[in-house]
């Protein structure tokens, strides 16, 4: 059993709604539909009703759900604990919600080993999960996203926003009457109304949702994207790509959430201000 279908599942259940549940779980609708069609098809049984009225669960789907929920429970328990209850030393696991900050999170394992001695850390680059939901499910200790976790007992520590700037393979501004393919990196709710406001549909568009990815893509295909500054600061310079002239720039916040107490706080303590640090020196190139 694939536990992404599972997860899927569970979040159209809690959503009434194949499209929330992609907002949700960070993947297209056409995503869900096929990992539901996939659950359906292992367990023989339609799971869902859908009408003009939503989607609703069916005799099957609400059979199911609990015991969804409880597999998922065990599993984050025993993949939680048994590495933390067999080994020497304690792994700290942290995560994040985008992938155009995956290179924080490598700065901050040389940060933690350089300031703190060896301290191990498990480093989760999987985006597909909501990750506040991850730290409530103890999946993860400490995660870096893009909203506040609201309404839980979780922390949240206000980092320096990322400064996303429309970038090309070549010169251009905003104002030509066609402008590059417009590559869509998927960074969530704030990224996707800032860009459709200022685009407004003026380019076509390619989706994306790894940035790392996303960037090769642009440098060897060409188009253009909304990029965070400092990961493109050096290609600017070297005039591999070029900032689109007259475009707006705006703002994507970055939060840092933990479980104050959770089994690994005074861990999660302890990497803070590494975090901060490092957050602070490459929000702005």
């Amino acid at each position: 059993m694939d536990l992404k279908l599972l997860t899927t599942f569970l979040a159209v259940a809690d959503t009434g709604s194949f499209h929330r549940a992609a907002e949700r779980l960070y993947i297209t609708q056409a995503a869900v539909s096929s990992r539901i069609r996939a659950l359906e098809d292992e367990l023989d049984a339609e799971l869902f009703l859908r009408g003009v009225g939503g989607t609703r669960l069916s005799e099957a789907g609400a059979h199911l759900r609990p015991l969804a929920e409880q597999m998922l429970a065990n599993w984050q328990q025993i993949s939680g604990s048994i590495g933390r209850r067999f080994s020497n030393r304690l792994a700290l696991r942290i995560g994040c919600q985008l992938s155009i900050w995956d290179d924080l999170l490598v700065e901050l394992a040389i940060w933690t080993e350089q300031t703190l001695g060896k301290l191990p850390l498990t480093l989760n680059f999987d985006h597909e999960h909501n990750a506040i939901d991850l730290v409530r499910r103890q999946t993860l200790d400490l995660t870096i996203t893009h909203e506040r976790a609201h309404g839980t007992k979780l922390e949240t520590l206000p980092l320096p926003p990322d400064h996303m700037v429309l970038v090309a393979d070549r010169p251009c501004a905003i104002q030509d009457p066609v402008l590059p393919l417009f590559l869509n990196f998927q960074l969530g709710p704030h990224y996707d109304a800032a860009t459709s406001d200022l685009l407004k549909n003026r380019s076509g568009h390619f989706f994306l949702s790894n940035a790392t990815m996303g960037l090769a893509y642009l440098k060897r295909r060409g188009g253009m994207a909304y990029c965070p500054r400092r990961l493109v600061a050096d290609d600017l310079k070297e005039k591999q790509l070029h900032e689109v002239a007259g475009a707006e720039a705006f703002d994507l916040d970055r939060f840092a959430v933990y479980d104050p107490a959770g089994p690994s706080a005074a861990l999660v303590e302890q990497v803070l201000p590494g975090l901060a640090e490092r957050a602070q020196a490459k929000a702005f190139t």
